[in-house]
């Protein structure tokens, strides 16, 4: 572990020489730097008006309607007033470098390559370091190359091309690289600063999927991130920093440091850490099964290397996330003595008990579809999905349930008239749609329908995913499950992670649009995969990079989504909402009973998964540090709710037996949520959180910033004539008001004209 140090105040430019650096060669003798670097800056919002950027204030936005004016009217720019640089020599220290300005960062950068370029060569110890820096810069022939970690770079990124643009941009024959898998949301940047210099940049958000805060918590760093500091006070690069600011930009910087060394001591080197969290996931699945199982992972490298770009888009069409929605019938109502069920890690779950599709999908006659339809999905040999049309002949296609079952956006056509329920199908004369048997065992209940043309027909045989897989979900279950409270934080972490990521290793897109930045586009542009560019990169999969073939993904959701709707339709007009692996509704001790049950059998299930792969019999029930036994994949009772009020999906507030509120409202943070809503009566349709009440932030970015004066709260004015890119963040309002199509549908569900008065006075038949 480094030295924590009671760092209060920036290091000088010339303390880089102070710092030993240690390096890592290639096979040709090229060096990677080993000592973790940080760097992060600091960003005011100004808005921009006759050549002046003008500050926010909440108050007077949301008061005084010439300033509101004002700010609507002007155009979002910002300003790097400071950027920090925190540097480990070498398993000793930390040293934290501060500037004001790009060209002071492009200094620093310059010193710091010069020192390492120097000490690759001639070691730390120096005889005449002018001589040696000037020799190492001008006749060395390898390459150095080192890493910057930045905790969200899409956001500095955008900023640094001030400084990069067209280092960012490249040429044909230079090694830059960036790696992205949406515009403005670069994951990796590789770029040649200087001759036979290589930085590349790396995004810790992505690694680690946590706010530097909760990394910081989480991970028990000896540094934690500082409280807030005010973003709406305008500063520049002149502008003098407190004590409290320049210490919040301290440990931003020295808290990555300890973090990325836990990285670093557990993978060994900096080059081995994972771009992302779930290539951490991956390395340890990869590696277990290569070892264990590769006969496994040969098969799953074949299934995907058989893939083409048209069946892959196919299996796309048929992916679906989890079933998120709330009973149209108790929209708007406060609903008493609500009771809440939630699946245990419901997607490790059907990962462990249920049978996949673990052959390559083969296109069969659409004659083959009565005897695969008619299959039991728990026994069935063939696993499959067709694309299918369902229709009424003399009527129309229409949803059997209080509860709507099929999405309008995994619709390939629907026809009308057409009815839609928060996003799902309620009714319609036809839909075409892509679906599996686990999905379709549900669909032909959930719908009243008596026409099913098949348009296309695959099947797989069935079977369990690999026993080694596995034994490793369960073994990492329990340690999530032993670990937690028992204060070993990283292991129980890594458990957690590890639980939760592995079925994102499932469904990670093969490949998918192509994102490139380049000079033409001013910067970013996206373009479609094409079959040279599938094939290219099928060829290059490699068996023991494969345990996972995208058709198991799309059956795990499926298999959850079956688990759910065994709720929904047993007990469906007492259901009021469910996300994906819980439940909430008005459950009676007899209903409690009937769950008990459903557990029960959920328990013979992990039973027969233990008799046919020959598994411990304890392996679904591990124990808590307190000797409690948790079983996976049954459902739990939740806390249960006073009062609870639902809006549609996302979109729900209860009140806990302590008078407690809690608030799930999509695109707001919680604690706006239960600062505004006080009980479920104030939840209603047109609530509005105000710039300040929301604590929301809109992003806007900016690739051609005029030449703007800028005046800090000390008065002092700054020109700034070199920020063209800029990311604005800008502080928005937030309104909770129902989409036109949904408040409409349930106009008509429950008979009323005005949409303000349904959401008053409906009350579900149940209820009355």
């Amino acid at each position: 572990m480094l030295n924590v140090l009671n760092i209060t105040k920036p290091s000088n430019l010339d303390e880089i020489n102070d710092i030993e650096f240690k390096f890592m060669p290639d096979k040709h003798d090229n060096k990677f730097c080993q000592n973790i670097i940080t760097f992060d800056i600091e960003t005011s919002t100004g808005y921009f008006k006759d050549g002046r950027c003008i500050g926010f204030d909440h108050d007077k936005y949301n008061n005084d309607e010439d300033f509101r004016e004002l700010i609507d009217s002007s155009e979002p720019m910002s300003i790097m007033y400071t950027w920090q640089c925190a540097v480990e020599s070498y398993d000793k220290d930390i040293k934290v470098f501060f500037g004001r300005t790009w060209e002071t960062f492009n200094e620093f950068l310059t010193l710091l390559t010069r020192e390492m370029r120097r000490q690759m060569i001639f070691g730390f110890n120096t005889q005449d370091r002018d001589q040696e820096t000037d020799y190492a810069c001008k006749y060395t022939n390898k390459y150095l190359n080192l890493k910057l970690f930045i905790h969200n770079l899409s956001f500095e990124f955008q900023h640094l091309r001030n400084l990069f643009e067209e280092e960012f941009y490249g040429h044909k024959s230079s090694k830059q690289k960036i790696f992205a898998r949406s515009a403005h949301k670069p994951m990796k940047v590789k770029f040649k600063y200087a001759r036979r210099i290589n930085i590349e940049m790396r995004d810790t958000l992505v690694l680690t999927q946590k706010s530097l805060d909760n990394w910081c918590k989480d991970e028990n760093l000896p540094v934690m991130k500082c409280d807030k500091i005010d973003y709406l006070k305008i500063r520049h690069p002149e502008t003098p920093l407190t004590d409290k600011e320049v210490q919040y930009c301290i440990n931003d910087v020295v808290s990555m440091v300890y973090g990325i060394e836990k990285f670093r001591d557990k993978y060994g080197t900096l080059e081995l850490i994972p771009l992302t969290q779930t290539g951490i996931v991956r390395q340890k699945v990869c590696s277990t099964l290569w070892a264990e199982d590769p006969d496994w992972m040969i098969s799953q490298w074949e299934i995907m290397t058989g893939y083409s770009l048209d069946f892959f888009n196919k299996l796309c069409k048929l992916f679906q996330g989890g079933w998120t929605h709330a009973n149209a019938d108790y929209v708007g109502c406060v609903v008493d003595n609500v009771r809440a069920f939630d699946f245990a890690s419901s997607y490790p779950a059907v990962m462990t008990t249920r049978k996949y599709p673990v052959t390559a999908f083969e296109e069969c006659d659409v004659s083959e579809w009565d005897a695969l339809s008619k299959q039991n999905i728990h026994t069935a040999k063939y696993r499959w999905f067709a694309k299918i049309k369902v229709s009424n002949k003399n009527s129309i296609v229409m949803s059997n349930y209080h509860n709507t079952y099929w999405s309008n956006s995994k619709c390939v056509e629907l026809e009308g008239p057409v009815d839609i329920d928060n996003g799902r199908v309620k009714l319609c004369t036809s839909m075409t749609i892509y679906i599996d048997d686990i999905s379709y065992d549900t669909f032909k209940r959930a719908y009243e329908y008596d026409t099913v043309e098949v348009l296309e027909l695959y099947k797989s045989k069935t079977g369990y995913l690999s026993k080694s897989l596995i034994r490793l979900i369960l073994e990492y279950f329990k340690y999530k499950t032993s670990l937690k409270g028992t204060g070993n934080e990283s292991l129980y972490v890594e458990s957690k992670q590890f639980i939760n990521s592995i079925y994102g290793c499932f469904v990670t897109k093969i490949i998918s649009d192509i994102i490139e930045f380049n000079e033409e586009d001013e910067g970013w542009n996206k373009e479609e995969c094409t079959e040279a560019d599938f094939n290219k990169t099928m060829a290059s999969l490699k068996p023991d990079k494969c345990f996972g073939a995208f058709q198991l993904g799309c059956y795990v959701t499926s298999w959850a989504r079956h688990n759910l709707w065994d709720f929904i339709e047993k007990f469906d007009e007492k259901i009021i909402y469910c996300d994906t692996d819980s439940c909430k509704g008005v459950f009676t001790d007899e209903d409690i009973d009937w769950i008990n049950q459903y557990n029960d059998n959920i328990a013979k299930i992990e039973d027969q998964v233990i008799n046919d792969l020959g598994l411990d019999a304890d392996s679904f029930t591990p124990k808590t540090s307190k000797g409690k036994t948790k079983r996976l994949g049954i459902m739990e009772r939740e806390e249960d709710a006073v009062h609870f009020k639902t809006l549609g999906a996302k979109r729900y507030v209860y009140e806990t037996e302590d008078g407690e509120m809690h608030t799930t409202i999509a695109g707001l943070p919680k604690r706006a949520g239960v600062n505004k809503i006080k009980c479920c009566e104030d939840f209603t349709n047109h609530t509005v959180w105000n710039t300040k009440e929301s604590e929301k932030n809109v992003i806007y970015y900016n690739n051609h910033q005029h030449l703007a004066l800028w005046t800090d709260d000390y008065g002092n004015e700054y020109l700034d004539e070199d920020s063209i890119f800029g990311l604005a963040i800008v502080p928005t309002s937030f309104d909770l008001s129902l989409s036109d199509q949904f408040e409409k549908f349930l106009m008509k569900l429950k008979g009323y004209t005005d949409a303000d008065e349904l959401l008053i006075n409906s009350t579900p038949e149940i209820l009355k």
